[in-house]
C-alpha cells in the first residue's frame, strides 16, 4: 500500500503555487510605460489642443435661387377672360422661349370678326376727320388772311378820309382868304365909285361885279366849310368801320378756330376708338399664350377638364422655372451674426468665403477645419441685404467659388432652384482654446486685426477711410 502525502509535502506544493501566481500577475514594465506616456498625453492634451488653430464661422439655412429676378420661377397668367381650350405642355416639359403654352378661348367666338370690322370702320372715319382737319385749319388761316386784308382796306380808307379833311381844311382856308381880298377889292371899288373928286374912276358895274364876287367868296366859304364838316364824318365813320371790320374778322376767327378745334377733338375721339380697337384686337391675340423664357414647366394650375376652366383677366395657368447658369444660395443669418460679416468685410477689403452643403448630396464638414471637409463646395459671399426679413434674419447671397479642387457646383439639371443649403461664413482663424473660452462665455467671434496703415494713421490709411463704408460696431 502507498502512504498518503506528508503535511509538509503539501505545505510546499501551496508555496510554490503561491509565487506563481503572484509573479504572472504582476504589470509588464512596458505596459508601465506606455500607460505613463498616455496619461501624460491625456494630461497635456488640452494644453496642446489650446494653441491648434480654429475657423471661426457663423451658419445659416436657406436655399439655391437665381441671381438675377427675371431667372427665378416666373407665373404665366391669363391677359384675357375665357377658357382654357388647349395645354401644348405639362408639368416638366422644357419650352424654349417663344413656344406656345396654352391655347385661351373666349367666350364669344366671332369677337376677333367684329373687332376687325369696327377697325376697319374707325380707320375711315379717322381718315375723314384728318382731312376734314387738314380744310378746317386752312378755312382757319384763310380767314385770318381776309381779317388783316379787310382791316388793312379800312385803315387806308381811314387814311384817305383824312387826307381829305386836310384838303377840305385847305380849300376852306383859301376861300376864307378869296373872301377877305374880294371884300377888301369891293371896299376900293365902292370908295372910289361914292367919291366926288374920284367918282368917275371906277363905273357902277365895277361896282356891281365886285359885290358879285363877295357873295360868290361867301359862297364858296360855306361850300368849303360844308365839305370839311363831311370829310370828318366820313373820317368818323371809317374809324368804326375800321373797328367792326377787326371785330368781324376777329369774330370770323374764333368762329373757324373753334370749328378746328372741334374737329381736332372729334379727329382726337375717334383715334382713342382706334387705340381702344387695336388694344382689344392685341388682347384678344393673347389667347395664345408663349413661353417668355428657356425653362421647365414647374406646375400647371388651370385645367381643361369639363368643357375648359373660366378664367379671369389674371389667373394664373402655370409656372416656369427659367434655364439659368448665374445661381446663388440666399442663406438667412441671425441678427447677430450679419454685422460680424460686413465687419469682416469692412477691414478685410473683401467679403468672406463660404462652405455648402446641399441638400442630397451627403457631405462630413469639420467648421473648425474646411480643408479636411468632404462633400461640401466653395462659395463666397455677393450680397449682404441692409434690412432684415420677416423673421428677424438678415438675407446673404452666395456665390461659386473655387478654393480647393471638385469645389465646382453640381450642374443646374442635378442642383435647381429651391434646393435647400446648409452654409458655414468664414470669419477667423483663432485658437481652439480662445474659441471655447469665447463661445462658454457667449463673446462673438473676434474682428481680423486692424491693417497696418490704420494703426499709424498715415495719409494713406485716412484717404481709403473716407471712401470705405461706415465701421459696424459690434457689442
Amino acid at each position: 500500500m502507498s502512504s498518503s502525502p506528508s503535511h509538509d509535502d503539501v505545505s510546499k506544493k501551496a508555496a510554490v503555487s503561491r509565487e506563481d501566481l503572484t509573479r504572472l500577475t504582476e504589470t509588464p514594465p512596458i505596459v508601465l510605460r506606455i500607460s505613463k506616456i498616455v496619461l501624460w498625453c491625456m494630461v497635456a492634451s488640452p494644453f496642446a489642443l489650446a494653441f491648434i488653430p480654429w475657423q471661426q464661422t457663423v451658419q445659416g439655412r436657406g436655399t439655391l435661387i437665381a441671381y438675377s429676378p427675371v431667372e427665378r420661377s416666373q407665373v404665366l397668367t391669363a391677359r384675357i377672360p375665357g377658357q382654357v381650350k388647349k395645354w401644348h405642355v405639362v408639368e416638366g416639359s422644357l419650352v424654349k422661349k417663344g413656344d406656345r403654352v396654352v391655347d385661351l378661348e373666349d367666350n364669344d367666338p366671332e369677337l376677333e370678326t367684329r373687332l376687325t370690322a369696327q377697325l376697319e370702320f374707325l380707320k375711315g372715319r379717322l381718315l375723314a376727320g384728318k382731312q376734314e382737319v387738314t380744310e378746317l385749319s386752312g378755312a382757319a388761316t384763310a380767314t385770318e388772311a381776309a381779317r388783316e386784308a379787310a382791316v388793312n382796306a379800312a385803315k387806308a380808307n381811314l387814311e384817305s378820309t383824312r387826307k381829305a379833311i386836310e384838303v377840305a381844311d385847305h380849300v376852306l382856308s383859301n376861300a376864307k382868304y378869296s373872301k377877305t381880298f374880294e371884300q377888301t377889292r369891293f371896299d376900293m371899288i365902292d370908295k372910289l365909285h361914292s367919291s366926288g373928286t374920284l367918282g368917275a374912276i371906277e363905273s357902277k358895274l365895277s361896282r356891281e361885279e365886285a359885290k358879285l364876287r363877295i357873295d360868290r367868296a361867301s359862297i364858296d366859304v360855306g361850300r368849303a366849310a360844308a365839305e370839311l364838316e363831311r370829310a370828318k364824318a366820313a373820317y368818323l365813320t371809317q374809324e368804326a368801320q375800321v373797328l367792326q371790320t377787326d371785330a368781324a374778322g376777329i369774330s370770323s376767327i374764333a368762329v373757324a378756330r373753334s370749328n378746328f378745334r372741334k374737329g381736332e377733338q372729334t379727329l382726337f375721339t375717334t383715334e382713342r376708338e382706334v387705340q381702344d380697337i387695336e388694344n382689344r384686337v392685341e388682347r384678344f391675340k393673347a389667347r395664345h399664350v408663349v413661353a417668355p423664357c428657356d425653362g421647365v414647366v414647374f406646375r400647371v394650375h388651370a385645367n381643361v377638364g369639363g368643357g375648359g376652366q373660366y378664367l379671369k383677366e389674371g389667373d394664373e395657368l402655370c409656372t416656369i422655372i427659367p434655364d439659368t447658369q448665374d445661381r446663388v444660395v440666399e442663406l438667412m443669418l441671425d441678427g447677430r451674426d450679419a454685422p460680424l460679416v460686413l465687419a469682416y468685410a469692412h477691414r478685410k477689403g473683401s467679403l468672406p468665403q463660404a462652405r455648402l452643403q446641399f441638400e442630397g448630396w451627403p457631405a462630413i464638414l469639420f467648421s473648425g477645419f474646411p480643408d479636411v471637409s468632404i462633400g461640401t463646395f466653395g462659395g463666397k459671399v455677393r450680397q449682404v441685404d441692409q434690412a432684415s426679413g420677416p423673421t428677424g434674419g438678415f438675407r446673404i447671397l452666395i456665390e461659386p467659388e473655387h478654393h480647393i479642387p471638385g469645389d465646382a457646383w453640381p450642374d443646374a439639371k442635378f442642383l435647381r432652384q429651391g434646393n435647400q443649403v446648409v452654409g458655414w461664413v468664414f470669419l477667423n482663424r483663432v485658437p481652439l482654446g480662445y474659441e471655447i473660452w469665447r463661445r462658454l462665455n457667449g463673446f462673438p467671434p473676434v474682428l481680423p486685426p486692424t491693417s497696418k496703415d490704420e494703426k499709424s494713421g498715415t495719409p494713406e490709411s485716412k484717404d481709403k477711410e473716407k471712401t470705405k463704408a461706415p465701421k459696424v460696431k459690434v457689442s
